[in-house]
């Protein structure tokens, strides 16, 4: 009978090694895939969308100055651009740079409180609002979709 327990706690310790190797083995994809994300170059605003011209090169931060942080959800970004576009009317483009899991750009729009003059949005790892408190939700909406189309490829939405 006590071989029968030896041959257990034996068998237990071999579960308990493998299960530790999963274990291992999948915080370390987790934590690489993020990784790689890192290192993936980030999207720039295109020059010209729908029309409107970029009125002067974008202005990127990293890390997220305060004045960028005040929407809820884009604690976490990587980084942040934003560019003033020439047209009718003038339009104000905030992209955010989220990271792939947790904070995500996804997680960022679900908390997104519409307002009038602005449209957020999210592709890929990208959250972005646009503003112009002198254009229509279907101007806002057209200037959007051209710059979802200058976005690496991604999940999307808009609101």
């Amino acid at each position: 009978m006590a071989q029968y327990g030896k041959l257990g706690i034996t068998r237990m310790r071999a579960w308990l090694k493998r299960l530790g190797s999963i274990f291992l083995l999948s915080a370390g994809i987790a934590v690489c895939s993020d990784l790689l994300s890192y290192v993936a170059p980030s999207a720039s605003l295109p020059a010209t969308a729908a029309g409107w011209i970029l009125a002067s090169p974008q202005d990127c931060a990293k890390p997220i100055p305060a004045q960028f942080r005040n929407l809820r959800g884009t604690a976490g970004a990587r980084r942040v651009c934003r560019g003033e576009y020439r047209g009718s009317p003038q339009v104000t483009v905030t992209i955010y740079d989220m990271p792939a899991w947790g904070r995500s750009a996804f997680d960022a729009w679900q908390k997104w409180q519409t307002q009038p003059g602005k449209m957020s949005f999210y592709k890929g790892r990208y959250f972005g609002v646009v503003e112009s408190p002198n254009a229509d939700m279907n101007t806002l909406s057209r200037f959007t979709v051209a710059i979802e189309s200058a976005l690496p490829p991604g999940s999307e939405g808009r609101r």
